[in-house]
Order: C-alpha cells, then structure tokens, then sequence
C-alpha cells in the first residue's frame, strides 16, 4: 500500500521532490497500512544548449531527508526517461532543400513516424549536421520529415552549418520514446533501431 504522486515530467529542480515527499510523508501518518511513498518522476534531461542538468547529489540530499523523517516508509521515484534519453539518436539522410521566402526546409528520410514527439507536443531535440561536423552554424533551418503532414518536422529555425543533399544528421535523446512511439503511418516504414 502506497501514496503516489504525479508531479509531472522533466523536473529539474529537485525542491519540488522535497516538498511533494513531505507532503505524501505527512499524509502517511493518516493512513496506517501505506508502507511506500512515489514522488513521482520524470527527472529532467538537458535538451537545449546552456540547459543545466539536474543536480544528482543534491537529489541524494533530498532522498536522505525523506528516508531521515520516514524511516518506516520506503522512498520512491520514478526517474522517466532520464535513464535512457541521451542513449539513443536518430540518423536521417538530407533528402531535399527548399526555401518558402526567407524560411528553408532541410528534407530528411524520416519524420514524425520514427520520433513523433516534436510533432505530438512540441519537444526539442538537439539537431547536428555529423558530415558537417565541427564547421559553425550558419544558416538557419527547418528540418522536416517526407510525410505529407504539416506537422511532420523533427525541429524548427536550428541553426547549422550549409547542408546539402545526402548529408547526415543526428537527432539527439531519441532514445526514450523514439522506437515505442514509432509507428507505419502514411505506410513509411519508421527508422531500424540499431543496438551497439
């Protein structure tokens, strides 16, 4: 028997574990068969560029008060996809190159039916040029995917350096969400997932 919380995902300020673990820890005392207390989860994984990390020890220290105040429970937390994020990419090949304007579009070989979270809620994902690699950022693109879908975009105004047909290029932290969430739709076969 336990108390759960469900504080959301990406949280990188571990206060908010603190005062969600003294909150349910209070309640405990309310209720004489709860053993566990779940904080909840999602850790925060750094997505953008000058994003700081969660601070691992100082969640230590707030998992130590806990368990210091509550012995007789046991302190859960659920760190989402934390664990596994930054262990996975995605690799597409530049198919085409548009501009609309003064917007450009860098076409890849797939889009939202292999990593659908830019499109489903907006998530960032880092986006590098690897034959590129090393050469500044210059140019500002939209990369999008070869689904007829106005959402099908994997990033929106990333600065990188020119980028031509054929080069190649990694989009970063797929590795939770990216293959379980892959789908056939619009029958495009969704990226092979590749273990090393």
């Amino acid at each position: 028997m336990g108390l759960h919380a469900h504080t959301g995902s990406g949280v990188f300020d571990v206060r908010n574990w603190h005062e969600v673990g003294q909150l349910l820890g209070s309640l405990a005392a309310r209720f004489p068969h709860v053993r566990a207390i779940d904080l909840g989860g999602g850790l925060g994984v750094p997505e953008k560029p000058g994003q700081v990390p969660i601070d691992l020890a100082a969640l230590q220290g707030v998992l130590d008060d806990l368990h210091g105040r509550w012995p007789q429970l046991a302190i859960w937390l659920e760190p989402g996809r934390f664990l596994v994020a930054q262990a996975g990419v995605l690799l597409a090949q530049v198919t085409q190159l548009k501009g609309k304007g003064a917007v450009q579009y860098v076409g890849v070989t797939t889009g939202m039916n292999s990593l659908i979270r830019p499109a489903l809620y907006g998530a960032h994902h880092d986006i590098v040029n690897l034959t590129q690699f090393g050469q500044p950022g210059s140019e500002v693109y939209n990369v999008v995917g070869p689904i007829c879908e106005s959402a099908d975009y994997l990033g929106h105004e990333r600065l990188l350096p020119p980028t031509s047909e054929g080069d190649t290029l990694l989009i970063a932290n797929a590795g939770a969400y990216g293959h379980a969430m892959s789908s056939w739709y619009n029958l495009r076969e969704p990226a092979r997932e590749v273990v090393i």
